[in-house]
């Protein structure tokens, strides 16, 4: 007699098995990069037209295994922030980045989300969440980001830069 067993969907078979941590990034805000045929053109902001933006670019963020190790798990490459004075007066928060999902596995923010800190010479101004998508293994995957963020005129014209200070992430060792 044939037994039918049914596998668990591919969620199902999948644990975290590995911690990670980020280590922090720092960048100068400066104007968005000019155009030029020898390099990619900025992503954000969407519209530069729709008003005056800072904007900041950090090489990478990579998440090593917790533990002491120099193992990296997945990491986010070319992050582009920007913020921008919107017409209506409100601002814009963007950000543009690549997951790079290069092991077996699935690298996650179910930890805990990317912060991204605005900063001015007087400190955090403000501070931005993301719980960005699953970095997949074997991929180099755009992942992008958009909110409104609460800022006066005199923080926006305050900002001179951004800090991604160390965060959790895990990898799911996916073996199929």
């Amino acid at each position: 007699m044939n037994q039918v067993i049914a596998l668990p969907s591919p969620l199902e078979r999948h644990e975290p098995m590995v911690a990670c941590r980020s280590i922090p990034q720092l960048a100068l805000f400066g104007p968005i990069p000019p155009r030029t045929p020898g390099r990619s053109d900025a992503q954000v902001p969407i519209d530069a037209s729709l008003g005056d933006c800072r904007y900041a670019r950090i090489p990478y963020v990579y998440f090593y295994c917790e533990g002491g190790s120099k193992d990296v798990a997945f990491g986010l490459l070319d992050i582009e922030i920007a913020v921008q004075r919107r017409p209506s007066g409100s601002f814009s928060f963007e950000v543009y980045c690549i997951g790079d999902g290069y092991h077996s596995g699935r690298g996650s923010s179910a930890g805990a989300p990317l912060c991204i800190d605005l900063l001015s010479e007087a400190g955090t101004v403000a501070t931005v969440h993301w719980m960005y998508p699953d970095v997949l293994d074997g991929h180099m995957d755009p992942l992008t980001f958009t909110a409104s963020v609460a800022l006066t005129d005199a923080q926006f014209e305050a900002l001179h830069s951004v800090r991604l200070p160390s965060v959790a992430g895990e990898v799911t060792i996916c073996l199929e």
